[in-house]
């Protein structure tokens, strides 16, 4: 737990490093004059990170009016990035706006085209939201909620959606420890990737803190690799866990996740145990039945042992590995509730 309030403590203080930089630069920029935006003539350059380096883009305006659209990305990759850049920018030109759709398959460098062209209709001094942009967010001080410590996170650095980073986020958890104890934590979204085609789903990586019955010094926070599905539906509750690992992704390629608790625990239940018996069982379940889940006694234990293969397999045997156990539970409940808030389902 100590060492819980210390990454807090440290990541607090970045926030409100960032939140002073934030409050400066409004400063700073109500202190500059601004362009007069009607009748704007004249070529304006906007640069963002792309996959393989900058990406720029540069926009034209005739007397208010956006009539041309180029920019150019040199490392973007064959065949995608610079396909990016040939379908993107004429379309912009077309549309006389900047919000067009993204390249299939080249997220990275199709995000960077975005906010590039955003940077340049900022230089320009233009209503940046008449041209398909996004104006920059007000900074009017610095309110510590995890909304605007989130914003942060993905617009203060190289991160977010579309990026080579991915999103980031912190959400809230409500841990229980062996005795029944709840406590308000926070589980970290290390990674958000949305993939859509015959099976649309959202790859994370979450880690939280999930033992806390021992010595600090063992308190290791746990990573899990899961898939969360988009259903056709748009309902929440029909979004099911599609992937669920402590190890591996679904690839098999990558050691995505990571199981902190002991090996084996107290009790004697090992991790090839949780792996081959409990977590297992969560896949196919969606929102709506997870979230009618608190501690392990809330599964039906007929219900646990149906499934191909699944007859042997009975709950009790993980009755002394109750932290593992219900935190597990309280993880997907916690990643479920983020997962609902991804535009697809707004």
């Amino acid at each position: 737990m100590k060492a819980f309030k210390s990454i807090l403590a440290v990541f607090l203080a970045l926030i409100l490093v960032g939140c002073s930089q934030a409050g400066q630069a409004q400063t700073n920029n109500e202190a500059e004059e601004i362009k007069e935006a009607t009748g704007v003539t004249g070529t304006f350059s906007g640069t963002a990170k792309g996959y393989g380096g900058d990406v720029t883009v540069n926009l034209t305006f005739e007397d208010g009016k956006l009539v041309d659209v180029t920019g150019e990305g040199a490392n973007e990759t064959e065949g995608k990035g610079d396909m990016a850049l040939a379908q993107m920018l004429p379309a912009m030109k077309e549309a006389g706006s900047i919000d067009v759709d993204a390249y299939s398959g080249a997220t990275v460098t199709s995000t960077a085209i975005k906010k590039a062209a955003n940077a340049a209709l900022q230089e320009a001094g233009v209503d940046v939201t008449a041209f398909g942009g996004e104006a920059p967010k007000e900074a009017t001080g610095c309110n510590l909620d995890l909304d605007s410590i989130n914003e942060w996170l993905n617009t203060s650095a190289d991160l977010g959606e579309g990026t080579m980073g991915n999103a980031v986020a912190i959400i809230p958890i409500s841990h229980i420890n062996g005795p029944r104890e709840e406590t308000d934590f926070y589980a970290f979204v290390n990674f958000k990737y949305r993939s859509e085609g015959i099976k649309s789903y959202i790859k994370y990586q979450i880690t939280y803190l999930s033992c806390t019955c021992r010595d600090a010094n063992v308190n290791y926070w746990m990573t899990a690799y899961v898939e969360l599905s988009l259903p056709k539906s748009k309902d929440i509750n029909d979004s099911e866990v599609t992937f669920l690992s402590f190890d591996q992704d679904s690839t098999g390629h990558y050691l995505a996740g990571f199981w902190g608790d002991s090996n084996p625990t107290p009790v004697g239940n090992t991790y090839e145990e949780f792996k081959e018996q409990y977590i297992p069982f969560f896949v196919g379940k969606n929102y709506e039945y997870i979230q009618k889940l608190s501690v392990v006694e809330d599964i039906d234990a007929a219900d646990y042992s149906q499934g191909e293969g699944r007859s042997e397999y009975k709950l009790d045997t993980f009755s002394g590995s109750s932290v593992s156990t219900n935190n597990i539970i309280r993880m997907l409940n916690a990643l479920f509730k983020y997962h609902a808030t991804d535009k697809y389902f707004q």
